[in-house]
């Protein structure tokens, strides 16, 4: 049975016109809305089409993507900081993920001549954005200290921010790492869950708070970050050191179950594993005050690819397919929109003339021939 059938003969070109545009209209805006955010996501650099996450950028350091290092085949991405007075971050930045279970992996690499020294080079971190848009310290970073690998797992207890300490073994630059990182997120409720492998061994784990149970659930963030390196901070921590220079390679996301460890596909770095001698349990808890003043400040955004100005301290580039994809949105929503003016229309004048048919003065002036 047609459609036109279907409508009564009143009105009818008029709701035909309704009905396809609707129609058109909900389709349209379907396409165009953006999907929900994936329950996993991965990065190997091997694409130049592939389009990378935010860059959070404060100062003038890069992240690029070029050949690996240390024997690795393939294509890496090559982050630093230099030691330039403004610069303390370049990192890739991966939002969307829920509260729940996921598998975070991913391989690094401290080149050979990698600068020890006793404060902090944050590689991966886990950030909670607050609903007053205060900044924090991170829930869980990932560190290399003096010559250690180093995770630090926070959360609050009487509005203090709780810390413990986990250590991961030796740094040993010019090999590549590759870390995987199982973590359920706590609730006010529930406990939370982190177990550490690095090169396929268990290194280090936590039971209990990993969260702040306030604000955006955890974000993922990868590169580097030197928090002693903030200009306010001074440049007293500064004298003496070298750039800060490393490799991230095939970074994965996945979302689990809480308690399950999934096998996800890497490809595992050469050179032989380094853990700690046996896996790290979590010491108890160390207050450290008032929150910090947050390591993901917000900035003016650059356009893709560009370079901070001149003068400038902070900026972050966004690279990701969401950036590119608004225009696309946009020109689906206009495409839905002028085909169901052209449908419908055709519609309407079809009608039209079905209808003059079987009016009385077509009838007479069939007669009249």
């Amino acid at each position: 049975m047609s459609l036109a059938r279907l409508l009564p003969p009143v009105g009818r070109p008029a709701r035909l016109f309704t009905v396809c545009t609707s129609a058109l209209l909900v389709a349209g805006l379907a396409a165009a809305s953006p999907a929900a955010a994936a329950d996993s996501v991965s990065y190997d650099f091997e694409s130049p089409s592939q389009k990378l996450p935010f860059m959070a950028i404060n100062g003038f350091g890069r992240v690029l993507v070029g050949p690996a290092p240390g024997g690795r085949s393939g294509q890496a991405a090559r982050v630093n900081i230099p030691n330039d007075g403004r610069s303390f971050k370049s990192e890739l930045v991966i939002k969307g993920l829920d509260a729940g279970s996921h598998r975070f992996s991913f391989a690094n690499y401290l080149p050979g001549d990698w600068q020890e020294r006793d404060l902090d080079t944050i590689v991966a971190q886990w950030f909670s954005t607050q609903d007053d848009g205060g900044g924090i310290k991170p829930v869980v970073a990932l560190s290399v200290h003096g010559a250690d690998w180093q995770l630090k797992v926070h959360w609050m207890s009487s509005g203090e921010i709780q810390e413990t300490v986990i250590p991961l073994g030796a740094a040993r630059p010019g090999h590549w790492n590759r870390w995987t990182f199982d973590i359920t997120w706590s609730s006010a409720g529930r406990p939370g869950s982190i177990h550490v492998t690095r090169d396929g061994v268990t290194a280090g784990s936590h039971q209990g708070a990993n969260n702040y149970h306030r604000g955006e659930p955890p974000h993922f963030r990868i590169g580097a970050y030197r928090p002693n390196w903030r200009p306010e901070k001074g440049p007293s921590k500064r004298v003496g050191a070298s750039e800060a220079v490393l490799f991230i390679d095939d970074i994965a996301i996945a979302g689990t179950t809480a308690g399950s460890r999934p096998d996800v596909p890497t490809t595992a770095p050469g050179g032989a594993a380094s853990p700690s001698a046996s896996p790290a349990q979590s010491t108890g808890p160390t207050p450290t005050g008032s929150p910090s003043t947050s390591s993901s400040a917000r900035a003016g955004e650059a356009p893709v690819g560009g370079d901070t100005a001149v003068g400038a301290t902070a900026h972050e580039v966004r690279t990701d397919a969401a950036a590119h994809g608004s225009a696309g949105r946009i020109g689906v929503v206009g495409g839905a929109v002028g085909g169901a003016a052209v449908l419908a229309g055709g519609a309407f004048v079809l009608l039209r003339r079905r209808t003059a048919k079987g009016s009385p003065r077509s009838r007479r002036r069939q007669a009249r021939t």
